[in-house]
C-alpha cells in the first residue's frame, strides 16, 4: 500500500472519530437551571440544527434538554427514537406570555396526548431568536444503566399550536 493511501485511510478514521466525538454526551457534575433561558456554558453538548440549536446535559441523576428555535412557533423533542413513531414527545410554545405544553406519544407520522414520562421540570420562553424549551428528566427515564446511545428527534414549527407541520426536524443518535 502506498503512503498516500495509508494517509487517506488514517485521515478518514480521524474525521469519523472527530464527528462521533462532537455528538458525545458525557456525564457532567452540574445541571443547568430550567428557566426557559439558555446561558452560554450551561449545557455540556451543543448541536447546531438547520433552524435552531439543541443543548444536552447529563449528570448521574438528571438528563437536561433545551431547544432554541429560530422560529416563533412550537418546539418539540421526541425521546427514545430518531423518528416520531414510538417516541415520547414533548412539545410546546408560548402564546401571549402563556406557556402551552403537552406530553405525547408518536404514532406513525402523527402524535397524540399520552402518559409518557413526566419531566421533572419544563419551561418555555421566547427571545429575539425564537422559541426556547428546556426540560429535565430523571436520567434513568431515557438513559438506562449501560446505555451507549440516546435516540431523539427535534422539530420546530412556525405556528403557536401543537398540530401544525414542522418547518424543521432532525433525528439524532447521541453517543453516551
Amino acid at each position: 500500500m502506498g503512503k498516500n493511501r495509508i494517509f487517506a485511510i488514517v485521515f478518514g478514521l480521524v474525521l469519523v472519530a472527530a464527528a462521533t466525538a462532537q455528538n458525545r454526551l458525557v456525564v457532567s457534575s452540574s445541571s443547568p437551571e430550567i428557566d426557559g433561558v439558555i446561558v452560554a456554558g450551561e449545557y455540556s453538548l451543543m448541536i447546531e440544527l438547520p433552524r435552531g440549536t439543541l443543548y444536552l446535559n447529563r449528570t448521574e441523576q438528571v438528563l437536561s434538554i433545551a431547544i432554541q428555535s429560530e422560529l416563533d412557533g412550537w418546539v418539540g423533542v421526541g425521546l427514545g427514537s430518531q423518528r416520531m413513531n414510538q417516541a415520547s414527545i414533548y412539545i410546546g410554545y408560548v402564546d401571549s406570555g402563556r406557556e402551552v405544553f403537552a406530553r405525547q406519544q408518536g404514532r406513525g407520522h402523527s402524535h397524540r396526548d399520552a402518559s409518557v414520562a413526566e419531566p421533572a421540570e419544563v419551561r418555555l420562553g421566547e427571545n429575539a431568536a425564537g422559541t426556547v424549551m428546556e426540560l429535565s428528566f430523571p436520567a434513568s427515564a431515557f438513559v438506562p444503566s449501560g446505555s451507549s446511545r440516546l435516540s431523539l428527534i427535534v422539530a420546530c414549527g412556525k405556528r403557536n399550536n401543537l398540530t401544525s407541520y414542522h418547518s424543521m426536524r432532525r433525528g439524532l443518535e447521541i453517543e453516551l
